[in-house]
């Protein structure tokens, strides 16, 4: 007796490779995308991908704010750090 073949969710006369780690499904090698060595079926990594949006935009908008005023912080301690070096070259005693 032949034991019975698992088939994919999505095409049944197709024999499943593997199993969606998120949603439990099983899944053929045209339904499979691998991440990281980790199988997802289509819909999984499609959620995947718009969470991993959300969060992108989230991160951004939270440091949208305080980015300029840093930026403008950073640039005048390096052109104070310039001014005070061509000082103490051009006038070393002062």
């Amino acid at each position: 007796m032949v034991a019975p073949v698992a088939s994919c969710q999505n095409h049944p006369q197709r024999e499943a490779i593997g199993i969606c780690v998120q949603c439990r499904v099983r899944i053929c090698s045209e339904c499979t995308t691998k991440v990281e060595g980790i199988n997802y079926c289509v819909s999984c990594l499609a959620g995947l991908a718009v969470e991993g949006g959300r969060r992108a935009s989230r991160s951004q908008a939270d440091r949208g704010t305080a980015t300029p005023y840093l930026e403008a912080a950073g640039w005048a301690a390096v052109l104070a750090l310039c001014l005070w070096l061509t000082l103490e070259v051009l006038l070393p005693g002062a």
